[in-house]
């Protein structure tokens, strides 16, 4: 018993990371369709998670520089993904939006796969939908304290180290 519940959790800790590079493989090929870069298309994503925000938000979020995320919402607000607009709270500040018609676009690449999760989700029952939430829920936790972490001990965002010699 002991024995079956050890592979059982060394299978799942196997298969998470092959899980989350295939998924990470997916969005790329989105993005290559799209003829966009991968980080516009997460920048995307992370709006649709959090809703309207603001440079800094969004720059502390993706790792980025407040200028590195200026020419990204630059390059997603000439596209039509984003517009920015003053903040319903602080008129004086700008929070970025996503528009959801142009938003709408991208959605045709994700239809097959919404399909194919719908398939596989009509075989669990209620309470195997409840863990996954959770175990999901959980996991997006800890993906964000390690990467807090990460980014706390380290280099916080992509910027490029000067070269020494």
């Amino acid at each position: 018993m002991a024995s079956e519940r050890a592979e059982l959790q060394g299978a799942l800790v196997q298969e998470m990371p092959w899980y989350v590079s295939a998924a990470v493989r997916y969005q790329i090929a989105v993005a290559d369709q799209l003829g966009m870069p991968l980080t516009d298309i997460h920048a995307i994503s992370a709006l649709l998670e959090i809703g309207p925000a603001g440079a800094r938000q969004l720059a502390d979020l993706m790792g980025m520089t407040t200028g590195a995320v200026t020419r990204l919402v630059d390059r997603l607000e000439r596209a039509g993904y984003v517009r920015r607009e003053p903040d319903p709270a602080d008129r004086r500040r700008i929070v970025i939006q996503v528009v959801p018609e142009r938003v709408a676009d991208i959605a045709q690449y994700y239809e097959s796969m919404d399909t194919r999760w719908q398939d596989q989700l009509a075989g669990y029952t209620n309470a195997q939908l409840e863990f996954l939430i959770d175990f999901l829920r959980q996991g997006r936790h800890h993906a964000q304290a390690e990467t807090t972490v990460l980014r706390s001990k380290g280099r916080p965002h992509a910027t490029r180290r000067r070269r020494t010699d």
